[in-house]
């Protein structure tokens, strides 16, 4: 599946015009790693020196609120998705140490050893076992409670069938790890649908 999709929530889901403005003069580049989805990075380049006009000033510091949480998701992103990332490869290769210790720690506290091996050698191991590739569409929404962001995803099988999935990723007392995985989940109005035309993602606007 060569077509993609990234497709970003941001909690209100649309940008006024001067905000859409003020994004599109950013300094802001697509990067697509060559076994990753795409994600966005922001590059070093010249601030485009924004004056104010007179008697504005409100609506710019306006604009600039709604800006700051639109430019720290995307900037924050990167980081989660390799955790994610690198779980799901431990998880395709069968490892389930790697995948425990990557799981959140109050969550195995919470749930207790035998539950959480249960929870990785029943579920997770058995989903990605016949993992072929991800597929090339993720929608990435922040988490409610907690620093960090959920992955709506797709795994694609040795026989090229996709299973939708969910990953979590959270900061936890300073370490970024992975709080759930939801196998084989479709979440309506998240995740992404491939049709004859290639991808169809939600409108959050």
């Amino acid at each position: 599946m060569k077509d993609h999709a990234t497709n970003w929530s941001y909690g209100y889901g649309w940008l006024s015009p001067m905000l859409a403005m003020l994004v599109a003069a950013l300094p802001l580049a697509f990067a697509r790693s060559a076994d990753a989805s795409p994600t966005l990075v922001l590059t070093q380049a010249p601030s485009p020196g924004w004056t104010t006009p007179r008697g504005q000033a409100p609506e710019f510091r306006r604009v600039a609120d709604e800006l700051l949480p639109f430019l720290t998701m995307r900037v924050q992103v990167p980081e989660f998705r390799r955790i994610a990332d690198e779980f799901i490869d431990a998880a395709a290769a069968g490892d389930a140490n790697k995948v425990t210790r990557m799981l959140s720690a109050k969550l195995r506290e919470r749930a207790g050893a035998d539950n959480v091996q249960r929870y990785v050698v029943g579920q997770l191991l058995p989903f990605f076992a016949p993992f072929k590739e991800l597929a090339e569409s993720v929608t990435i929404t922040p988490t409610a409670d907690v620093a960090g962001f959920a992955f709506y995803m797709y795994m694609v099988s040795g026989n090229d069938e996709l299973h939708p999935f969910v990953i979590y990723v959270i900061q936890e007392e300073g370490s970024k790890v992975v709080a759930n995985v939801l196998v084989d989940k479709f979440v309506e109005g998240r995740h992404c649908t491939h049709v004859a035309a290639g991808w169809r993602c939600p409108d959050f606007r």
